[in-house]
């Protein structure tokens, strides 16, 4: 570990004493730390004005009602078909993905930390099972995500949190 001294604002200070006042942080250290991290985690170097980009990739911020407006105008096999075509586009286009065999469920937790980072929502993986908390996104349009991401067939059901969902993968049939 390196040390480093440097100077923030005063409202930045404050702020920073809230939150460990608040033990939402347990130091300013270790916030500023986290917060590097996600600069570096989130390429936030490569922000220009009125673009953000996240890996090769441009990042735009939206309402959560916008993005809702778009699946409401879509049928549930129109959102299933657009998920899966996603998947496979990023499939091809991430680096990071590359050589990486996802039909093995051990190898999903790279595409579901990936989808953390992005804002997403939370993803477990137990197994074959995959649980989604706090994810806007239609059930729908996750299951062909992860269903053109990892070559399973997955199968959908509510859990007990109102905002969580539970998928479960099985192999495709070889035809």
């Amino acid at each position: 570990m390196r040390e480093v001294t440097f100077s923030i604002s005063n409202g930045l200070y404050r702020y920073l004493s809230f939150l460990e006042k608040s033990r939402f942080i347990q130091s300013k250290e270790e916030a500023l730390s986290t917060a590097l991290e996600f600069y570096k985690m989130l390429a936030m170097h490569d922000w220009l004005p009125y673009t953000y980009r996240m890996g090769g990739g441009r990042t735009m911020l939206m309402d959560t009602t916008m993005v809702l407006d778009f699946f409401h105008l879509l049928t549930n096999q129109e959102i299933l078909n657009a998920a899966r075509t996603s998947a496979l586009k990023r499939k091809v286009t991430n680096p990071f993905f590359k050589d990486v065999d996802f039909s093995l469920p051990e190898n999903w937790l790279i595409v579901l930390r990936e989808m953390e980072i992005m804002g997403w929502g939370k993803f477990s993986r137990f197994g074959n099972k995959i649980e989604v908390e706090s994810c806007i996104l239609p059930p729908h349009y996750l299951r062909g995500y992860f269903e053109g991401m990892f070559g399973h067939q997955f199968s959908y059901s509510p859990s007990t949190p109102s905002n969580g969902m539970v998928f479960v993968g099985s192999k495709k049939n070889k035809e």
